[in-house]
């Protein structure tokens, strides 16, 4: 895997434009190439601002929205339509204004749906599975997008936590989060990290100290990357098979 690479970006509202911009040019070459796409999405205030950004630019119209398929690296096991969860504020900000077919938006489950957090992260097992290529646990990934906390964890893979050093191909159940709601799913490092191409969104401040953990253990070859390393920032475990891109505003860096 390619050693993460740092494009800067002014502000937000330039990382936004220039990420949507980025997504839907992936998009495209996916489905010009493959006839489908695959895509894994984070939540947070970036991953909002970006579908923000591509509703607002109208480039959205350009792409056959048939042909995507979205996923979500984690969510939050509340109820459904709860304002938390990662597949609300996607479709608020963008996903319902697009002709998405229902069975092109794979969900993870929500607390209404599922009795418990296990069952819900069995089902997106199932799910990933379902999609995948003969032999394999997870479709490929044309685009893994994630977030980075200013602790250094991913999607729901806290530091100082064991779900960073899980090697299956599986959602996980994650309790006691030590960023709230505390019950949440999440994809295990290795299904995060079957994306061709992973993007790290990062913006603020706070998140120098955790960014520039991640730039150090970009460095580094997967080899050299330890358990103690991982643990302290699990992003820094994130890595696309053939790209993994660092896009950060400059007061991340």
């Amino acid at each position: 895997m390619p050693n993460p690479q740092v494009i800067e970006h002014a502000d937000k509202s330039e990382l936004a434009a220039s990420t949507g911009s980025r997504i839907l040019a992936v998009i495209n070459d996916a489905i010009e190439n493959n006839g489908i796409a695959h895509l894994s999405l984070t939540g947070g205030t970036m991953g909002i601002a970006v579908w923000s950004a591509i509703a607002e630019s109208g480039q959205a119209r350009t792409i056959d929205w048939s042909k995507v398929h979205f996923w979500w690296s984690d969510e939050r096991f509340v109820e459904t339509g709860h304002a938390d969860r990662n597949e609300k504020q996607a479709k608020d900000a963008l996903l319902d204004s697009l002709e998405i077919p229902a069975e092109n938006l794979h969900i993870m489950g929500a607390s209404d749906v599922f009795d418990s957090v296990d069952k819900a992260a069995e089902a997106y097992t199932a799910e990933l599975k379902k999609f995948a290529p003969e032999g394999q646990a997870s479709p490929a990934f044309d685009l893994g997008l994630l977030g980075l906390g200013p602790d250094g964890h991913i999607a729901s893979l806290f530091p100082d936590r064991e779900e960073i050093h899980l090697t299956t191909f599986d959602s996980l159940a994650v309790r006691n989060s030590p960023k709230p709601p505390p019950t949440r799913v999440s994809m295990s490092l290795p299904v995060i990290n079957r994306a061709r191409k992973i993007w790290f969104l990062i913006a603020g401040s706070d998140k120098q100290d955790a960014t520039a953990r991640l730039r150090q253990a970009a460095e580094l070859s997967d080899d050299q990357l330890t358990a103690e390393i991982l643990t302290a920032t699990p992003g820094a475990g994130a890595r696309g098979a053939e790209e993994t891109l660092i896009l950060a505003t400059q007061d991340a860096l």
